[in-house]
């Protein structure tokens, strides 16, 4: 959907004017599954609306959603037709010399976004034949189809679990997948956002300086969205709280850079009447805030990602499926209190997604809800 429909894609080509009639890409839904269509015209009210509220409220900036799926291809035309020649890519700091190396590596990523259904968001700066009438431009990444077709399709994909776990997993835990759909593009167009007021993700020399600036942009953008979620339903819904408990999981189903649980549990901790009272960009500010003070410097980040790791391989997980470059850092001495932490919150919260009681927003002790192993005497 681009929100660029495939007929403004195919007008692209044509040479046909933006106002050409709406046609969204996952309409084309056989008349016999009214339901279905259904279904599909709320997801694209719910984008519509987003992408209007962000439209409105930053005229410096044309948000545009694309979603993928088998005709990426097309999605991408309409992208470099919208940023028109001689484009920059906002995401990152770097000097001058390398704005042209840059836009190429970026436009890279989003082709390898689309092509595999990744969940993104990039901020350029048009060219001045654009015809976006904006000086910039936000492209959202996101694929319904596969990213929210429903709470148990949306849940299974943000717990990375089996099917066989997920069946077990009880509905209470399930994400609204209308909830999720909006939070995410809450959190997709904070990074462009985030680019737009701050700048891109600064130059780093260190090791881990890039992670860290991920983790960093990652954080705030979750922050970002849970009071955006927060004010707009004016109360701390079930899916906020089970968005966080599974962020908390993350720390060892996915990256570590989305383990951004501490930082949305303050947002959980704040009065929701005062965040709904709060106007937008000021909750811009309150995100930031929230972020710089739930995470640490780079030498904390360094010693708790060490500390995860050595948990992650404690419970059968190998370093490189966080990437070849942690491989180093699983060398590394971990601080034992560190790794006990991290392993209770997640067989604690990983042990609730088959109940529905209400979440506590911090793991108890392990001596608490851990029931005690009676061996065997080996009596008859």
């Amino acid at each position: 959907m681009v929100n660029f429909p495939r007929m403004l894609r195919a007008c692209f080509l044509l040479g046909c004017l933006l106002t050409a009639p709406v046609v969204h890409a996952h309409e084309v839904t056989s008349s016999r599954d009214p339901e279905r269509r259904s279904h599909t015209a709320q997801i694209d009210a719910t984008i519509k609306q987003k992408l209007e509220f962000y439209n409105e409220k930053y005229p410096g900036i044309q948000f545009v959603h694309v979603d993928g799926g088998a005709d990426w291809r097309d999605d991408m035309v309409a992208v470099m037709t919208l940023l028109g020649s001689d484009a920059d890519a906002l995401d990152y700091e770097h000097a001058p010399k390398l704005r042209e190396a840059l836009l190429e590596v970026t436009l890279e990523r989003l082709r390898r976004f689309l092509a595999a259904d990744v969940v993104s968001a990039t901020l350029f700066r048009v060219g001045q034949d654009s015809i976006v009438g904006r000086p910039n431009l936000c492209v959202i990444t996101l694929n319904p189809e596969v990213f929210v077709a429903s709470d148990y399709e949306a849940t299974q994909y943000m717990l990375d679990v089996s099917d066989e776990v997920m069946q077990k997993v009880h509905p209470a835990r399930y994400l609204d997948h209308f909830h999720h759909l909006e939070f995410s593009i809450d959190h997709e167009a904070y990074h462009c956002l985030d680019s737009y007021f701050y700048g891109g993700a600064p130059k780093t020399f260190k090791t881990f300086g890039g992670d860290y600036n991920l983790f960093r942009r990652e954080t705030v953008a979750d922050a970002y969205a849970m009071t955006i979620h927060i004010k707009t339903h004016g109360r701390i819904t079930p899916y906020a709280r089970n968005i966080v408990h599974a962020r908390a999981l993350w720390m060892f189903t996915d990256s570590p850079n989305r383990c951004t649980f501490e930082t949305i549990r303050e947002v959980l901790k704040h009065d929701p009447k005062v965040i709904t009272a709060t106007e937008v960009r000021q909750l811009i500010g309150l995100a930031v805030h929230i972020r710089n003070r739930t995470v640490g410097d780079y030498d904390a980040y360094l010693a708790q990602r060490t500390a995860a790791l050595a948990a992650a391989i404690e419970l059968g997980t190998k370093p490189e499926y966080y990437g070849t470059q942690w491989e180093a850092v699983a060398e590394l001495e971990s601080n034992p209190a560190v790794v006990a932490f991290l392993l209770n919150r997640y067989q604690y919260f990983y042990s609730q997604l088959f109940t529905d009681i209400e979440l506590p927003l911090e793991a108890p002790l392990a001596d608490t809800w851990k029931k005690p192993v009676v061996k065997d005497s080996g009596a008859d």
